[in-house]
């Protein structure tokens, strides 16, 4: 072997430490068996001079065991007392300062910095996940607000937390010259396209809170979601346009090495303790003294290295994810992406062998914590990052330039500004083309079994690339990589075409359904055991029947159509005929019942009550409704939901156009629903005061890919943004759930149905 993997073995057991917390007795276990290996280092050696005996690797695995459980046990971590579900008075502030700003609903990463226990106030440092409901003014520091409180599996932070009163802000925080350049640099996006406007400040500085849900599907879905976490990449493209600007300065190697390493931390401040920003810095400042040193890059050691420190300075890295992933995606691309470099050369160009080596090295070492995090795995991920790389080191460098100018030439730096927007662009159009592909996220066995097959799989493609490139011995090399090729023949040729039109189960919890049909709506609720309200059935020959088998519902106890346009009752004959079994037949009064035999009209300020959903329409008045076009003689209810959070409601819109709805909601004044169906596909003719009146926190748009029509409209998005509505599309994210937790409403989506 030419390269010392012994820096695995110190990586590996400091990262086994952090991840399970050893108790004390097996902590002292550990110990006594390290003095034991290291006693036997002081016999008489037979073995050749400057050997290293057959157990060194176990000796450094426990050092970085013994090391990370020590500090780990001098530095008790405080706790919250009493159950693993709770509720308790608390101070407490969140992590980033962007988090506590607006009138919407906030949530993020915040530390408890006291809470109330026994009579009195206990100071205790305790991270948690937080979400706000109540609004918090610009620059809230801490506040004190009562928190239901559930405990988090392993991770950075312990609980996740929801505020059940109101906030009552006790200290104000001042925003650093970090985020005053941060809010000056989005604010200089506001003229780019929407995907730049969210995506550059993740790909810069890992700023991810302008992605709305849409767009973080369809990165996460392509494969791409990387590219917006700060990784090694960005710390590596910004130490070498410093070196290089020093080198035409003529620095000498030493300052140039230190002023890089000042650099490098400067931008790791600015960015945030992201787990990849404190690697990748670290990574980069042991480089540069190796390098000072005389030492040679060493790349491998450099990365267990820091991947050690960081674990030894915080306990909780060896359970995030995002530590996780960018270590591992590190270290594939130092030990697989030369040995797949070479075999990939002799069916494709050196430049393009190198970035399929990279992309495939990273995949291959991180395919287990990407498994325990999705059940899936992307089949364009490959194909995707290789189209957009090229473009990554002209986003990276301008970006990081256009960063700096916000401040002293705004003029000019918004000019500039869409060189790199430009690109960022056809990313997000890229992730959003990439996840509407069929098939695009491949299915895996769930739970355990899948995350340990995952492990084995990754583990023989990296020992045999390894082995292959590694050993003195030529047969052992033929035979490696000619095991490796059988195996990834086997996934091409078998397991791809099996899983191309497989679809995992959907969860029974889920409330509100929107099935992709698409340029058409059709809307399920659930009311559990297989049995569900639909509203509207999409046009002919859309899915619709395949939607409902695949969320598991055989009953429709009432079929709500809100008028007779092809794209909301174009499916019914389908429906009627297939074996779905149909209650109530329901429509407006403007609906012509010659059309549908056994509907029966609903008459405004109708209720009724199912279980925990219930429904009173709205809309449309019989007066209006006899002389209105199809649009305005839509069905408008009004859906409540109990769920364990409260009340929960869905405003159904229909298509009814603006002046209509405008008359309605005077005769029937509405207060604020947490969601909201967009009127007529999200429409110009929709209206936007619909969207101001109700105030949604989640707008749904039911649309087709690429319609003739152009829904949604621009204003509708502009205006949702404007009030912080989260907006889901069947167009982008294909059939969306929502789903009703303790932390409020979770959207997925179930993707592009295969047609």
């Amino acid at each position: 072997m030419n390269t010392d993997f012994r820096g695995l073995w110190l990586l590996a057991g400091a990262w086994t430490a952090a991840y399970f917390s050893l108790p004390a007795w097996l902590l002292w276990l550990l110990s006594a068996l390290l003095a034991f290996l290291l006693f036997l280092l002081l016999r008489p050696r037979h073995d050749r001079a400057y050997a290293a005996p057959w157990f060194t690797g176990p000796i450094i695995l426990l050092l970085g065991m013994v090391a990370v459980s020590s500090l780990s046990f001098t530095d008790p971590q405080c706790q919250l007392p009493g159950a693993p579900e709770q509720q308790r008075r608390a101070v407490v502030r969140f992590e980033d300062l962007a988090s506590a700003q607006g009138q919407g609903s906030t949530a993020g990463r915040a530390e408890i910095q006291r809470y109330w226990n026994d009579g009195q106030w206990v100071a205790c440092q305790v991270p948690v996940y937080l979400s706000v409901d109540f609004g918090l003014p610009a620059n809230a520091g801490q506040f004190e607000a009562i928190l239901d409180l559930d405990a988090a599996d392993a991770g950075s932070f312990d609980w996740w937390a929801q505020a059940a009163s109101e906030p009552q802000v006790s200290s104000w925080a001042e925003p650093t010259a970090a985020d005053l350049l941060k809010e000056r640099f989005t604010l200089s996006l506001s003229d780019l396209p929407g995907n730049a406007q969210a995506l550059l400040p993740g790909m810069l500085y890992g700023d991810r809170s302008g992605q709305d849900e849409a767009l973080g599907e369809a990165m996460r879905s392509s494969g791409l979601s990387h590219l917006t976490a700060v990784s090694g990449s960005n710390i590596a493209l910004i130490g070498a346009i410093v070196l290089v600007l020093f080198r035409l300065f003529s620095v000498p190697r030493v300052p140039s090495a230190i002023l890089m390493i000042g650099v490098v931390g400067l931008f790791a401040w600015f960015a945030g303790p992201d787990p990849s920003v404190l690697r990748a810095s670290l990574m980069g400042s042991i480089a540069a003294v190796s390098v000072l040193l005389g030492r040679g890059q060493g790349s491998l050691g450099i990365l267990c290295v820091s991947g050690t420190a960081l674990l030894a300075i915080d306990r909780s890295l060896g359970a995030e994810p995002a530590f996780a992933l960018s270590v591992l995606a590190t270290l594939g691309i130092i030990m697989l992406s030369s040995a797949l470099t070479e075999i990939l050369l002799h069916i494709m160009p050196a430049w393009l062998a190198q970035l399929t080596a990279i992309c495939c090295a990273a995949q291959f070492t991180c395919l287990p914590v990407v498994i325990a995090l999705n059940s899936d795995f992307s089949l364009y991920s490959l194909p995707a990052n290789l189209l957009v790389a090229p473009l990554l080191p002209l986003i990276t460098a301008l970006g990081m330039i256009c960063l700096l100018l916000c401040t002293p030439w705004p003029g000019f730096e918004s000019v500039l500004i869409w060189v790199p927007g430009l690109p960022a662009e056809a990313i997000g159009k890229v992730a959003h083309a990439v996840s509407g592909l069929p098939g695009a996220a491949r299915p895996w066995p769930a739970g355990l079994p899948g995350i340990l097959l995952a492990v084995m799989l990754s583990l023989a493609l990296c020992s045999l690339l390894v082995l292959g490139r590694e050993t003195e011995r030529l047969r052992v090399r033929q035979v490696s990589l000619g095991v490796l090729g059988a195996i990834m023949v086997f996934a091409v040729a078998l397991i791809v075409p099996a899983t191309l039109f497989y679809r995992e189960d959907v969860a029974t919890d889920w409330s509100i359904a929107m099935c992709d049909v698409g340029q058409g709506d059709a809307f399920v609720i659930n009311l559990g055991d297989a049995d569900g309200w639909l509203i509207d059935t999409g046009p002919p020959d859309s899915g619709l029947l395949l939607c409902l088998d695949r969320l598991g519902i055989t009953t429709l106890g009432k079929v709500f159509i809100t008028h007779t346009h092809s794209d909301h009752f174009g499916a019914i004959r389908e429906l009627e005929e297939s074996k779905v079994r149909i209650g109530d037949r329901l429509v407006s009064t403007g609906f012509d019942l010659e059309l549908w035999p056994g509907a029966r009209v609903l008459e405004p300020g109708t209720q009724q009550t199912a279980g925990e959903v219930s429904f009173e329409v709205v809309g449309p008045e019989a007066r209006y409704a006899q002389y209105a076009e199809p649009n305005d003689t839509s069905l408008v209810i009004r859906f409540s939901f109990s769920t364990p959070s409260g009340a929960v409601d869905f405003f159904a819109a229909g298509d009814m156009e603006t002046e209509a709805m405008d008359r309605l909601l005077r005769l029937h004044p509405q207060g604020h629903a947490a969601i909201l169906k967009a009127s007529h596909h999200g429409a110009r003719n929709g209206g936007t005061r619909i969207i101001e009146r109700i105030h949604p926190q989640i707008l749904l748009v039911s649309a087709g890919k690429n319609n003739s029509y152009g829904h949604p409209h621009p204003e509708t998005l502009e205006m949702a943004k404007r009030i912080g509505a989260t907006v889901l599309r069947t167009d982008q994210s294909g059939t969306v759930l929502l789903t009703f937790t303790g932390q409020g409403i979770r959207g997925t989506s179930l993707g592009t149905p295969v047609r």
